[in-house]
């Protein structure tokens, strides 16, 4: 038994009560909390199957986050009269990003909703996740006994480097999150009161301040804990939920029917049978996807080039990719003309493309989901040219006829041509005129092929004393993939020894033959 002292009302003052003469009236109000323990039996029931679900992982740096009501607990609380202080605890965890030595800071923000007054907290530590404790709120008694208050906290990570995403090069990353603590006189669950000194459990419940319908949420009580002994049981209630949620944590989601906020509430028991409650907020949104586009291949001229849906949707209203929609367009440099695909646009997660000139072109996606729900979205990118091979080859200035081998003179020529886009040289002419009329103008003769089997180093055999001029001519391969029912004979780029960038110039493209001088011997 429990002996509290307990204050009194003075009574005097009442006529209606019946003491008179000397006689002193009071009055004592005495609180007595007391709980029934029954057994009831009930059917109970059992299933069996298979659980399916799917997942798109994380692959980008994403900023999550999470809010616990620390205080009142629980929560919505009791008003007795008095001032309620709040305290919120607030998680920041950076998704899909490993480099912990780019973090600059780590900056927490909390504020009741539409107030200026921000209280801000920082961490400077070089960590993934972070998080802080604003334990500084109240909520006067002065507003009564029926209070709903909102509380809006933001948890921003910066980095000293700035990061690639999906939608671009970012320098920090945000998230907003919200939370209601309530004061009522409404009566709140109560807790049976302890035996043997067991103190009840603390019920800490993080969940998802936003979802669309359809998208996969954690509800997480794994924070919950026991001060003198552990928890055995947790039971969530999440109205409006498809799937329900056991043990300390556990996924689920809202269908479309479910927009609208709605309340989760947790309610854990330690191994003494004592129970612990909270509760959260989750507001959950239309499920629009985003749509994302990713440029694959080499953006060259004559080489395919792979347009990539990316696109991102609630996992159970995935993008119906019948309904997907591509238009490829011309921004400059080019025309409609050069744009080369084979069928048509429509119904398909990725296209290839080819494109015949350079020039600035532009795609543009549209997605739908299996809930009817779009989104569009357009990307720019430069086809660069196809650059042709630069011709050079090395070849003696003179050579001499050897009697010792037929009067033959051997000029030896090796090719140094290069690809300066990288392509590789697949085809390689070598030809020779001779200046027949010794006057030092080739133009009149012609040109003599001397080898067509793509030959880099060789010999070419001379007989007649004079000038020759030789021309190696080079045909490039594509060195990538492209989409050859686009491709002509024309679109492998060529040039010779006259149309290079820079030309070789004729002096090291001529050979002269000369006779050997005979040898004299002048002993007698």
């Amino acid at each position: 038994m429990e002996i509290t002292e307990q204050t009194y009302v003075n009574q005097d003052a009442d006529s209606s009560h019946p003491l008179v003469g000397h006689a002193q009236g009071r009055k004592y109000e005495v609180t007595a909390t007391y709980y029934y323990k029954a057994d009831a039996k009930v059917p109970t029931y059992s299933y069996s199957g298979s659980v399916s679900f799917s997942y798109t992982p994380i692959t980008e740096p994403t900023l999550d986050g999470g809010v616990s009501i620390l205080k009142p607990s629980p929560n919505p609380a009791k008003f007795e009269g008095k001032d309620t202080e709040v305290s919120l605890r607030v998680k920041g965890d950076l998704l899909a990003y490993n480099n912990s030595s780019n973090i600059e800071e780590w900056i927490f923000y909390a504020k009741e909703t539409g107030s200026s007054d921000v209280k801000t907290k920082k961490d400077y530590g070089k960590v993934l996740n972070s998080t802080q404790t604003f334990d500084n709120f109240v909520i006067p008694k002065s507003r009564g006994s029926n209070v709903k208050q909102e509380y809006t906290l933001t948890v921003t990570v910066r980095f000293t480097k700035p990061v690639v995403t999906g939608s671009g090069t970012v320098s920090s990353l945000s998230k907003t999150m919200k939370a209601t603590v309530e004061v009522s006189d409404s009566p709140i669950p109560t807790t049976p009161p302890p035996t043997n000194n067991n103190k009840p459990p603390k019920a800490i419940l993080d969940v998802s301040e936003e979802v669309m319908a359809g998208e996969e949420t954690l509800i997480y009580g794994k924070g919950s804990y026991d001060p003198d002994g552990t928890i055995v049981d947790y039971k969530y209630n999440t109205p409006g939920a498809v799937e329900p949620v056991s043990g300390p944590f556990g996924w689920t989601w809202y269908p479309l029917s479910s927009l609208g906020q709605h309340s989760v509430r947790l309610t854990v028991t330690d191994n003494g049978g004592l129970t612990g409650s909270t509760s959260a907020k989750i507001n959950v949104i239309q499920p629009i996807p985003k749509a994302v586009i990713d440029v694959k291949g080499t953006k060259k001229e004559n080489r395919k080039v792979t347009l990539l849906s990316k696109s991102r949707s609630p996992e159970h209203y995935p993008i119906d990719e019948t309904k997907t929609q591509w238009t490829i367009s011309p921004v400059s440099g080019g025309t409609a003309a050069d744009i080369k695909y084979l069928g048509n646009l429509s119904g398909m997660n990725s296209k290839d493309v080819l494109f015949k000139k350079p020039g600035t072109f532009k795609a543009t996606l549209t997605v739908t989901n299996t809930a009817g729900f779009g989104d569009s979205t357009s990307m720019t990118f430069d086809i660069i040219p196809d650059e042709p091979p630069v011709v050079y080859f090395s070849a003696p200035g003179k050579i001499y006829r050897d009697p010792a081998n037929g009067n033959q003179a051997v000029a030896a020529l090796t090719d140094m041509s290069f690809s300066p886009d990288y392509d590789f040289l697949a085809h390689r002419k070598w030809e020779y005129r001779y200046d027949a009329e010794n006057d030092g103008d080739f133009s009149n003769n012609p040109w003599v092929p001397f080898n067509d089997a793509n030959v880099s180093t060789l010999n070419l055999i001379l007989y007649e004393v004079g000038r020759y001029e030789v021309r190696l001519t080079v045909t490039e391969e594509f060195d990538q993939p492209t989409i050859e029912e686009f491709i002509t004979p024309a679109d492998r780029k060529s040039r010779d020894s006259y149309s290079s960038a820079p030309p070789q110039p004729i002096a090291e493209r001529v050979i002269e033959v000369y006779n050997r001088a005979p040898a004299v011997d002048w002993s007698w």
